[in-house]
């Protein structure tokens, strides 16, 4: 899981419309992340197996991916600082 940057000025909050969800499955590979659509920088992912994981942990809703992630960010406190 990736954080910010130290030398990104911190934001009160980054709202969910700030964020945009890219995903990828293909074969046995699966990659899942929340990006800043202020600065394109990862917020969080998941690769592979915990992708699985964080579905069968109820971290990641399937009908509802991007609310679900960024959630998870918010509870994780990711969401604090962007550029």
């Amino acid at each position: 899981m990736n954080r910010f940057n130290g030398s990104s000025p911190v934001i009160p909050h980054i709202e969910f419309s700030d964020t945009e969800l890219h995903t990828w499955f293909e074969r046995d590979r699966q990659h899942v992340e929340l990006r800043s659509k202020l600065n394109e920088e990862t917020i969080c992912e998941w690769w592979d197996d915990d992708v699985s994981q964080a579905l069968e942990d109820g971290f990641l809703n399937p009908r509802d991916l991007h609310g679900s992630a960024y959630q998870y960010a918010q509870d994780m406190g990711l969401l604090r600082s962007v550029a």
